[in-house]
């Protein structure tokens, strides 16, 4: 089974697994993932900004690390500032 096919729940859309799916670890994922990209959604909007841990920023986001630095603004090291797209 590929994708969890259950009904979506009412208030953020997360798949469920249906009584007729195999609860195999496929169903479960799926399921795993849809919340992972509900809150992702929810959480974060077009234009937020953040402070990022990481090398580079994570796919949807951009780095605009260095115009925050020509404007005075330090991170220590390892940090980001990113701007969702």
């Amino acid at each position: 089974m590929a994708d969890a096919t259950g009904n979506p729940t009412t208030n953020y859309g997360f798949k469920t697994i249906d009584g007729s799916d195999t609860a195999g670890y496929t169903s479960i994922n799926s399921v795993i993932t849809s919340i992972d990209t509900e809150l992702e959604d929810l959480t974060f909007v077009t234009g937020m900004v953040i402070i990022y841990q990481g090398a580079a920023a994570p796919s949807g986001w951009t780095n605009f690390t260095s115009s925050m630095t020509s404007s005075g603004v330090t991170l220590p090291a390892g940090y980001l500032w990113i701007k969702k797209n």
